[in-house]
């Protein structure tokens, strides 16, 4: 019983902390909280659990929706132990919901950088990009996956490696700022 109470409550410095980094209110970031142990009483959620608390916040249909969740939670998953807790989640979702754009972009490199080797290459930047085309609905004939790849790093692949840093990606993001509506999965 005492074991429950712990679990359900916040730490207050973590609170403060949680304020601080997302720029949500108190009462906000608790009730986000009673909304993630209700989901997810352990705390810790796989890609199962994660699929389907995200799939709850999102309007799409299943089918548009689970390739980009796996994306989404690798992003998600900041420490790389295949888990998502309550603090990894509501940093992300209210930093790809409401942070700065350059926030945002650190998140969206994330969601391609699959492998986390701190780099994008253009074979995993496919994949991302047609995972959002599913969950938009968007076809594939008018404008393929390849073809907006192929875009991209033409504008912002600096050093022409094949490759996209973080600093790269997001510095030429920002330089360029339509093509945020091309490849974030944040974008309402």
């Amino acid at each position: 019983m005492g074991n429950r109470t712990a679990k359900s409550s916040l730490d207050p410095n973590l609170l403060d902390k949680l304020v601080e980094e997302t720029g949500l209110e108190r009462e906000v970031i608790i009730a986000w909280r009673k909304q993630f142990l209700s989901a997810c009483p352990s705390n810790k959620m796989n890609r199962k659990d994660f699929y389907k608390f995200y799939r709850s916040l999102r309007v799409e249909s299943d089918d548009k929706v689970k390739e980009i969740v796996n994306f989404i939670f690798t992003a998600f998953d900041r420490d790389s132990n295949g888990k998502i807790d309550f603090t990894e989640f509501l940093c992300g979702y209210a930093i790809t919901s409401l942070g700065t754009m350059r926030q945002k972009l650190d998140y969206v490199f994330a969601v391609y950088d699959k492998d986390k080797n701190n780099s994008i290459d253009r074979k995993e930047m496919v994949r991302v990009i047609s995972a959002m085309y599913d969950l938009l609905g968007k076809s594939r004939e008018d404008y393929p996956p390849e073809r907006c790849v192929n875009d991209v790093f033409s504008l912002i692949d600096v050093n022409n490696d094949h490759s996209l840093t973080k600093d790269e990606f997001i510095d030429g993001v920002l330089k360029n700022p339509y093509l945020s509506d091309l490849i974030s999965p944040f974008n309402e």
